[in-house]
C-alpha cells in the first residue's frame, strides 16, 4: 500500500491528513520489465518520411513509398533476385520515372543490389539509377568501377571492382557537401567540398540506364531492392541494408 499526503484548506485554516491509496503493483512490474521493441521495419517503410522511392521489383516496377513514383517498363522481365524477384535489364530495356518535385532535395542516399552480366567497355558506363542534371549511380569501364555523380556536388569513382554474375550492394550518400560511396555496406571513399545539390532536372529518372530516357548506357544484368532517401543514411544503416557485419 502507498500513502499519499493530502493538504486540506478549510476556511483559512489548514490541517494534514493521509489517505490509503492502493497501487496496481502488477501493472508497474509489467511496465518496468517489458522487453524492448525488437520489431524490424519493412523494407519500404511508410513511416519513414525520408523515403522518397522504394522498388522491391516483385513482379512490378511500382514505387512502394507513399510518393508512388512508378516506373514505366519496356522490354523488362522478372527473375529470381537477391530477395524474391529482381528486374532483369538488357540492351533494349527501359524503366523510366516521370519528373517530380519530390526528388528535389538537399540530401540524398541511393542504394541497390546489382548483379551485372557484363561490364561496360573502355570509356563507357552503364546506369544503375540516374536523374539527368541532378545525380546518378553508374558502373564504369571494364573493371566495373562504381561512379557516383552529384550535380553541384562531387563526381567520384572508386577502383573497387563490381564483379559480374554476383550480387553486390552499392550505395552513395550526399549531404552537407560530402559524398560517400559504399560497397557491400563498407565505406570505400568519402570526399567533401561539394555545394548545394542541384534540382534542375526535368526528365525524371531512369533505372538501369542513363537519363534522359533513351540516352542509352543500359545495364546488362539484374537490379533489386532499390531505395532513394532524402537524407544521408548512417554507416550502420547502409551496413544493415547490405547485410554486412560491423
Amino acid at each position: 500500500m502507498a500513502w499519499a499526503l493530502v493538504l486540506v484548506l478549510v476556511a483559512g485554516c489548514s490541517f494534514e491528513t493521509s489517505l490509503d491509496v492502493p497501487r496496481d503493483s502488477a501493472r508497474d512490474t509489467v511496465a518496468r520489465d517489458a522487453p524492448p521493441d525488437t520489431r524490424v521495419a519493412p523494407f519500404c517503410d511508410p513511416a519513414d518520411l525520408t523515403l522518397l522511392a522504394c522498388y522491391e521489383f516483385e513482379g512490378t516496377a511500382n514505387d512502394a513509398s507513399p510518393h508512388a513514383l512508378h516506373a514505366t517498363m519496356t522490354n523488362l522481365t522478372f527473375v529470381p533476385g537477391k530477395v524474391a524477384q529482381a528486374l532483369q535489364f538488357g540492351v533494349n530495356s527501359a524503366a523510366d520515372v516521370a519528373d517530380s518535385s519530390v526528388i528535389d532535395v538537399a540530401s540524398l542516399t541511393l542504394e541497390a543490389w546489382v548483379h551485372p552480366f557484363q561490364l561496360p567497355g573502355t570509356g563507357a558506363r552503364t546506369g544503375i539509377v540516374d536523374m539527368d542534371g541532378q545525380w546518378g549511380l553508374f558502373l564504369h569501364e571494364p573493371t566495373g568501377r562504381l561512379q557516383c555523380t552529384m550535380a553541384g556536388g562531387i563526381s567520384m569513382q572508386i577502383d573497387a571492382m563490381i564483379p559480374v554474375n554476383a550480387w553486390t550492394h552499392v550505395a552513395c550518400t550526399y549531404g552537407a557537401g560530402t559524398t560517400t560511396i559504399y560497397v557491400n555496406g563498407v565505406k570505400r571513399f568519402q570526399q567533401g567540398g561539394g555545394g548545394v545539390l542541384a534540382t534542375g532536372g526535368t526528365s525524371g529518372y531512369s533505372l538501369g540506364a542513363d537519363n534522359p530516357p533513351g540516352s542509352g548506357s543500359r545495364i546488362n544484368g539484374l537490379i533489386d531492392q532499390m531505395r532513394i532517401f532524402s537524407r544521408v543514411l548512417t554507416e550502420a544503416e547502409v551496413c544493415q541494408s547490405a547485410a554486412c557485419v560491423q
